[in-house]
Formats: structure tokens, C-alpha cells, sequence
């Protein structure tokens, strides 16, 4: 019997361990320090744990998924973490989004207890962790990629080693980047529309059937009553929040100085989600973005 760990059950991971329950012959141990998430499972196969220290020694996969590097680090190499009790050829799999120092640090420190870590952070959003077609971008050791290339299968259908530990987070935090910047785009361009009087249907209609159609748009529209799965039409609840895509643009920022990269757009993105973290709900949608950009 395969033993897996699943910490952090938000939006992503309440969707994405189900997929590791649903499997025969496994235990799943779930933690999050919200213990509300626990009503969702009523499963034989899951122990649902109180305290983190609990996490039991004959864990062979620790899943990962937390808001972000500060909170990763507590779990896994903090008093009573993950590397305080995990067997030797374990394997942690990091999916959260974090920062790149602090997967480098937790990789090399993982890897002196003889304990693997994969940074494997995903794309694809809610839709895709519950219908288990996310894309997920893998750094660390090839040989535990191959090792947990098919668990990885349970999860998503686009599963990419990307190279060294880092490179997964490298990836997504482009990714996120260009997410950022694209959704300003969206709503800058809609706005524009509506003050010459287009109709919303029609500008949808339209962009998204042409060369400014994007991911972003066809998933988290910005605007109202037009697609069934933009959080628009809840008032912007639930999704992306905007103080994660604020932490990404930030983790993006501090790469592209390390790197001597110029990152113009992403700068002015990250200086207008933090705007819009600091005088509304950073805990709505990143596309809510659009109200801010209403009022300046």
C-alpha cells in the first residue's frame, strides 16, 4: 500500500487530492490548518490529521500545496516538519508557487537526509486540478521525475520535466508573469470597448475568437454574465486571489533583478495588484482588477 500526505486543501488542493484518494490500494493523510475542508471526505482511505506533527513516518509522497515560500518552509523544514520524521527515498512533491531561493534551499537540505523534492507547480486552475488535466512543470532529480511521473498522470495530462530543482518554479512563475500582465490587458482593452458604447457579448464574442483571445480571458473573464466559469459572476469570489498573483508578480520581479532582466510591464503590474491588495479584497479573483482600474 502506497502512503501519501496532502498538505494544504484551498481552492487547488481540495481538488487535486481527490484524485490520489480515488486510487485502490492507498492511504491518504490530508492536513490543513482550516479544519472545515475536512467535512469534504468521508473516505475509508483518509486519515484526516489535527496537527502537523502528526504526519506519519511511513509517508512515502508528500504533497504540497500552500499559499506560499514562508509557509513551505515551516512545513518541511520547521520544528515537527517533513524533514524531521520522513523516511529515507521519500519524495516530496512541492505544487504551490513559491519562491525560487526557498525551493533551493529545501531541495538541498532534503537531499542531505537522503529525502527527494520535486518542485512540480501547477497550471490550469480550479477547472483543471478538478477534472485533472493541469499542466504540471517539474524541476528536481530526472530519476524521481520518472519515479513519479504516473502519480503526477493522476493529477494532470500535460506533466513536463523541466530540468534541475528550480526549474519548475522558473516556469511557473513566467507563466504567472504573463498571466499578470495579460489580465490588465484584458480589462484596459474591455474598458476601452464599453466607453464607446460596444456591447459586452459582442466584445467577447469577437476577441475571443481573434488574435487577442487568451487563457485568461476564456477562464476568468472580467466581466458579468458572459461565460459560465468567470468568478465575475460572483462578485469576483473564489479563483485566483489577487494577493496570489501580487506574490507572483513580486517573485517575478526579484528574478528578473537577479538576473539583470528588464521586466517593464511586470513591474507596473505588480505595482497595480499591490494597489488593489491594499484598497480592496486581496482575497477576490486577480481579475477583480478591473474595479481598480475603473477608479484611477
Amino acid at each position: 500500500m502506497k502512503v501519501f500526505s496532502f498538505i494544504g486543501l484551498g481552492n487547488m488542493g481540495l481538488e487535486m487530492v481527490n484524485h490520489l484518494i480515488n486510487q485502490k490500494g492507498v492511504l491518504v493523510n490530508i492536513f490543513d490548518i482550516n479544519k472545515k475542508t475536512y467535512n469534504n471526505f468521508n473516505q475509508s482511505n483518509v486519515i484526516k490529521l489535527e496537527r502537523i506533527e502528526n504526519l506519519p513516518k511511513n509517508t512515502d509522497y508528500y504533497f504540497t500545496m500552500v499559499p506560499d515560500g514562508k509557509i513551505l518552509n515551516k512545513i518541511v523544514l520547521g520544528r515537527n516538519g517533513i524533514a524531521t520524521k520522513a523516511k529515507k527515498g521519500s519524495i516530496v512533491i512541492d505544487c504551490s508557487s513559491v519562491d525560487y531561493t526557498t525551493t533551493i534551499n529545501i531541495s538541498k537540505n532534503l537531499k542531505k537526509k537522503s529525502i527527494g523534492f520535486l518542485d512540480a507547480p501547477v497550471s490550469g486552475g480550479v477547472a483543471g486540478a478538478k477534472n485533472a488535466n493541469l499542466t504540471i512543470m517539474v524541476g528536481g532529480e530526472k530519476k524521481e521525475f520518472i519515479k513519479l511521473k504516473k502519480i503526477l498522470e493522476l493529477l494532470g495530462k500535460n506533466i513536463i520535466y523541466v530540468g534541475k530543482s528550480g526549474s519548475g518554479q522558473i516556469i511557473k512563475t513566467c507563466n504567472n508573469l504573463m498571466l499578470g500582465i495579460n489580465m490588465i490587458g484584458i480589462c484596459e482593452a474591455y474598458l476601452l470597448a464599453e466607453n464607446f458604447g460596444i456591447d459586452k457579448k459582442i466584445f467577447f464574442d469577437i476577441c475571443s475568437n481573434a488574435s487577442g483571445s487568451s487563457w485568461a480571458m476564456l477562464n476568468h473573464l472580467p466581466i458579468k454574465g458572459i461565460t459560465l466559469n468567470s468568478a465575475a459572476n460572483n462578485n469576483f469570489k473564489g479563483g485566483y486571489a489577487a494577493k496570489l498573483i501580487k506574490k507572483d508578480l513580486k517573485i517575478a520581479q526579484d528574478l528578473a533583478k537577479k538576473s539583470n532582466t528588464n521586466s517593464i510591464l511586470g513591474n507596473k503590474a505588480k505595482q497595480l495588484y499591490i494597489k488593489l491588495c491594499d484598497t480592496a479584497n486581496e482575497n477576490l479573483d486577480y481579475s477583480s482588477i478591473i474595479n481598480y482600474l475603473k477608479k484611477i
